[in-house]
This record gives structure tokens, C-alpha cells and sequence, in this order.
């Protein structure tokens, strides 16, 4: 996922690995709290992010894209970002890593799903407010 925001001073994009909240309406994303997207956040929690897998053929792209805010996720959550990626804990440089990060929750308000193989264009909006 790429994510966007917008701060005092600049607009920052980053690409995050992330993970959903079961029966909810969020994401989960990890990253430092000195990063400019999410001293962003701190300034403005509005974002818009963007998920899409790679193609090179207009006809096969299908991907997100996606409005809400960013805030600081609860701790109980780093149980889902865990599940999806176990790997982090047993690799050496990650689990080092883990140590510099927080656990970030995207709420999605709105989202616009796009899939070309329906037709050039074809999209569908919601607004989950």
C-alpha cells in the first residue's frame, strides 16, 4: 500500500507493507514516528493511500484507492500484523527493527475500487461513514 499525507510543510508518499483489522474498517502499517508521512498524520491524520498490484496491460489492472485517517493503532493489534507476517519476529534484522516502529491504524472513510477487466475505467465507489 502507498499511502499519502499531507503536513505543515509538505506532502510525503510512502509504501507500507500492511494487514487488515478483522471485522472492521482499518489497516494496520508499521513505521517510525519520525518519519515525514507520519509526522504528517500527527499534523493532519487525513491521508489517502493507493493498493494495486503490478501490470503492465490497462485491461488487468485492479487495485484501491482509498480516503480516511491515520492514527496510532491500539497494542492488541500487533497480534494481526504478526499473523500475516511471522516471519518478522524470526529474522534477525526485522525483530531489530521492530524496536524503532510503531503500529499504525489507517480507518478507511471512503474507497473507490477499480477493475479494468470489467471495462476500461469501470469503478465503484463507497463512502463508509
Amino acid at each position: 500500500m502507498t499511502i499519502a499525507t499531507v503536513g505543515k510543510k509538505d506532502a510525503s508518499a510512502a509504501a507500507v507493507f500492511y494487514t487488515p483489522i478483522r471485522k472492521s474498517k482499518s489497516l494496520l502499517f508499521v513505521s517510525n514516528e519520525k518519519s515525514e508521512h507520519i509526522i504528517n498524520c500527527k499534523e493532519n491524520p487525513r491521508c489517502a493511500a493507493t493498493i494495486q498490484e503490478d501490470g503492465l496491460e490497462w485491461g488487468v489492472i485492479k487495485g484501491l484507492q482509498i480516503k480516511g485517517e491515520i492514527n496510532l493503532a491500539d497494542e492488541k493489534y500487533w497480534t494481526n500484523y504478526f499473523e500475516k507476517y511471522p516471519y518478522i519476529k524470526s529474522d534477525k534484522v526485522l525483530s531489530e527493527a521492530l524496536e524503532k516502529v510503531k503500529l499504525y491504524e489507517f480507518k478507511i472513510k471512503w474507497i473507490r475500487m477499480i477493475d479494468n477487466s470489467k471495462g476500461f475505467g469501470n469503478r465503484e465507489e463507497y463512502n463508509l461513514n
